[in-house]
C-alpha cells in the first residue's frame, strides 16, 4: 500500500486552509499532515489529522493546533471535519467534509497524493523556501 505523501485541499469556504498538506509525524497510530499558511494575519500551522474521540468514533479534522501542544486538544480551532471511512480510516475522506466551529460553508474536498511532486501554478500562494 502506497503512503501518502501529500494532500491537496481546495474549495474550502476559508481560503486560508487551501493548499498542500505534507506528511509530517503520526497522530492516532496513521499519517498527519501539515500547511504553513496565514489565518487572520498571523503565520499558523494547518493541521490535517485524525482523531479518536474515545465514544468508538474516528473524525478528521482541519485545524489549527493551540502553539505548544498536539492537534486533539480541546482549544484547537477547528475548521472542518470529516468521519474517518471504515475501509480506509487510515487516510481522510476526499468529500465528506463537513463546517465545523470556525469553518465557513463550502466544505472541501481534498485529493491525496502518493508522491511529492514539484508545484505547478500554486493557488494558495504559499512559500517554501
Amino acid at each position: 500500500e502506497k503512503t501518502v505523501k501529500c494532500i491537496n485541499v481546495q474549495n474550502a469556504g476559508i481560503r486560508a486552509v487551501n493548499g498542500r498538506y505534507t506528511l509530517s509525524g503520526n497522530i492516532d497510530g496513521v499519517s498527519a499532515y501539515r500547511k504553513i499558511g496565514v489565518w487572520k494575519e498571523q503565520e499558523v500551522e494547518f493541521c490535517l489529522y485524525r482523531y479518536d474521540d474515545l465514544c468508538e468514533a474516528k473524525w478528521w479534522f482541519i485545524s489549527i493546533a493551540s502553539k505548544g501542544s498536539q492537534p486533539g486538544a480541546h482549544d484547537d480551532k477547528d475548521f472542518y471535519m470529516a468521519p474517518a471511512s471504515l475501509e480506509h480510516s487510515d487516510i481522510p475522506p476526499e468529500s465528506t467534509w463537513a463546517i465545523n466551529d470556525y469553518g465557513i460553508n463550502p466544505p472541501p474536498t481534498i485529493i491525496c497524493k502518493s508522491e511529492l511532486l514539484p508545484e505547478s501554478g500554486e493557488e494558495s500562494g504559499d512559500n517554501w523556501n
